[in-house]
């Protein structure tokens, strides 16, 4: 584990990561024209009032002292108000909701698609929905049914019930995210992989790259592309070879961000799609990879699930394909 992960690890951060969070919460509230010309007027109004009824008071005098007493608290006023609205920062901003399926719940509010969610908010997923994040790092994090998971920060979760699946991958700098549980630390080095639990098991899987694995009282643990372990309190339980078309990894697929075709090239589209899927692209010829970038793609795939978008994409641009193994074949006609 290198210095600069230990650091994130506790929570530190370094510039880049600073650097992404404040990107994803955005720039902070300006006061518009429109709002500050509203303020400036409602306090001339006030003003306005108050020395036409002083004009008809006995008590000019002493009243135009109040007058312009009470108008400096409502100018005071109104500018603390404006200054609040401008200077509050925003919270930190850990991820944004890429997709939704069903009803999930973020603390005590109904997730959408472009929800932002700060710090320390507990994500819940019900026995039908899921949820796919963007981390502030760019990494994609996707959580399956019946599952609850804490989000701590931008590169560190709890996961207290249920599964969820990590893709490193799709950052173009990412941070090692660190996934908690209550038998053992899950720490990902540049990887796609699920934690799970269930049954007082703590179960990894790794699609691709290397997941470390720490428990309190025993060794570091290596988990391999294309590994399963299930390990309880005492260590390590059980391990077996899991394949990149494992049953296991089929919900990862049906929350899969959307991809928006509109513009981009056959090339762009299926490199997209062999990286959800966990496997390569090969091309049958050179003049086929040729021929996808050229091609620009046009329409809609929204709503649909992984394979389906994939047929959809065929009847736009026709191409052959097979998938054999951890490897997708095309042939551009």
């Amino acid at each position: 584990m290198s210095k600069s992960f230990e650091k994130n690890s506790e929570g530190a951060g370094d510039m880049d990561d600073i650097g992404r969070l404040i990107h994803y919460a955005g720039a902070r509230e300006t006061i518009s024209p429109e709002r500050l010309e509203k303020a400036r007027q409602r306090v001339g109004t006030h003003w306005e009032h108050v020395v036409a009824e002083q004009r008809h008071n006995r008590g000019g005098t002493r009243f135009r002292y109040v007058a312009v007493a009470a108008s400096i608290v409502v100018a005071v006023g109104a500018s603390l108000l404006l200054w609040r609205a401008v200077d509050v920062p925003p919270a930190i901003v850990s991820a944004s909701v890429d997709r939704v399926l069903g009803e999930v719940m973020l603390a005590d509010q109904v997730a959408g698609k472009g929800d932002v969610i700060g710090v320390d908010t507990l994500i819940a997923t019900s026995p039908d929905s899921r949820i796919a994040l963007r981390m502030a790092g760019g990494q994609s994090l996707r959580i399956d049914t019946s599952s609850q998971l804490l989000l701590h920060s931008s590169n560190h979760v709890s996961l207290q019930a249920g599964g969820v699946y990590i893709d490193t991958d799709t950052a173009s700098n990412p941070l090692p995210i660190m996934v908690s549980t209550p038998f053992g630390v899950a720490r990902d080095v540049g990887t796609q992989f699920q934690v799970r639990l269930a049954a007082s098991v703590l179960m990894v899987g790794v699609r691709d790259g290397v997941v470390e694995v720490a428990q309190t009282g025993q060794r570091s643990l290596s988990v391999n592309k294309d590994r399963f372990v299930e390990l309880d309190m005492n260590g390590k339980k059980a391990e077996r070879v899991l394949s990149t078309d494992d049953p296991s990894w089929d919900w990862v697929e049906t929350v899969a961000p959307e991809f928006d075709i509109q513009g981009v090239s056959l090339k762009q589209y299926l490199t997209w799609y062999a990286g959800q899927k966990g496997i390569a692209l090969v091309w049958a010829d050179d003049a086929s990879q040729a021929k996808a970038e050229g091609i620009e793609l046009a329409g809609s795939i929204a709503g649909t699930m992984l394979h389906e978008g994939l047929l959809t994409v065929q009847q736009i641009a026709p191409f052959d394909y097979r998938i054999e193994g951890d490897t997708i074949w095309v042939k551009v006609e």
